[in-house]
């Protein structure tokens, strides 16, 4: 691969980690939990800002407070508040970068990126830590797993803005 297209792929990657961890953070689906109490089926699923209980025909969605009292939550939710805006300040160094070649952009942008990465694994490993899935019988669903690809993609758009910046 051409050195000069390493900043674009690091670029399209922060961009791809933006839209994943937007979603993973608006969604209420961090985990599921599908209970058979015989005559009826309690569905439940929660994400860092609304938990959902109720059945097939009749769900109802309160704030996480109302549903998990814990402090751990608030954790979750700074640090992954935290690392989307350190997603979108590495996707804004990594556009000025591409715009206008600046070295110091390009650090700002491996930085932003990795910190944002570091963010994030913080708060998925908070919650999967907390959460006690087994304990639950639980699932992580959907939006727990955009939090990790994004995670995932900002190393990875880091990684190789840094490679470029190295040559």
């Amino acid at each position: 691969m051409e050195s000069s297209k390493l900043p674009k792929v690091g670029l399209a990657l922060t961009i791809f980690a933006v839209i994943f961890q937007v979603i993973g953070l608006a969604s209420p689906y961090w985990f599921a939990q599908n209970t058979d109490l015989g005559v009826i089926k309690l569905k439940i699923h929660a994400g860092l800002w609304k938990c959902c209980k109720g059945t097939d025909d009749n769900i109802k969605c309160d704030d996480i407070d109302d549903c998990l009292q814990e402090d751990w939550i608030k954790t979750v939710q700074a640090m992954s508040i935290m690392g989307f805006i350190a997603l979108l300040v590495a996707l804004v160094m990594a556009c000025l970068y591409v715009m206008k070649d600046n070295k110091t952009l390009e650090w700002l942008a491996i930085v932003a990126a990795f910190a944002a990465a570091f963010l994030i694994f913080i708060a998925i490993s908070v919650f999967a830590d907390e959460i006690d899935i087994k304990g639950r019988k639980a699932e992580y669903h959907f939006a727990f797993v955009f939090c990790i690809i994004a995670m995932l993609s900002a190393i990875a758009a880091g990684s190789l803005m840094a490679v470029h910046a190295k040559k």
